[in-house]
């Protein structure tokens, strides 16, 4: 939980989910057997599998996200085309977002830079956690950047780093600082 000051890890997926896990010591998060909380199909990554096992070789379970994301790809229709991990929230300069979980999407698009900022409540009674898009006084609708990290400072606030780049050429990378717009 957000509390705890625990570990989390953003996994993208394959075609079809995006993931964040809480990580464990030694915890196994499924791939390839699972992407997401769905069975993967290791001959079509486009089709689910219909059933896979709950434990992996060794008798150890095979451990759900806490956020999962469809894909672009996923015929079912998506949100993004890769999850970005980010941080709990610890700073004092925006107290409703104290706890909650922060993190991105690449883009919200094929075709464009259209990165987007979300926001989910850490929850300790498990399953996947809700999550919203945060709302960007500056970016309505969408960063118009690809989302590439997140990170804290020693207060923390949290902030993002961003590029219109989809890879790690040019010169157009950003740094935002999260701030509350009165």
């Amino acid at each position: 939980m957000g509390g705890e000051h625990a570990l989390y890890a953003g996994d993208a997926g394959q075609s079809l989910y995006e993931e964040i896990d809480m990580v464990t010591k030694g915890g196994n998060y499924g791939w390839n057997v699972k992407e997401g909380t769905h069975c993967f199909n290791t001959d079509n990554d486009l089709m689910e599998r219909p059933g896979c096992p709950a434990v992996d070789e060794h008798g150890r379970p095979l451990i759900d996200p806490v956020i999962e994301v469809r894909n672009l790809d996923n015929p079912l229709g998506g949100e993004t085309n890769a999850i970005v991990g980010g941080n709990v929230y610890r700073g004092q300069s925006i107290p409703a977002l104290s706890g909650k979980y922060i993190f991105g999407f690449l883009s919200s698009s094929e075709d464009a830079a259209a990165g987007k900022i979300l926001v989910a409540n850490p929850s300790g009674g498990g399953g996947l956690w809700g999550y919203s898009e945060m709302t960007l006084t500056s970016f309505p609708g969408a960063l118009g950047q690809y989302i590439k990290g997140f990170g804290q400072d020693l207060a923390g606030e949290v902030y993002t780093t961003t590029s219109q780049q989809l890879g790690p050429q040019g010169n157009t990378g950003k740094v935002y600082k999260i701030v509350y717009n009165q």
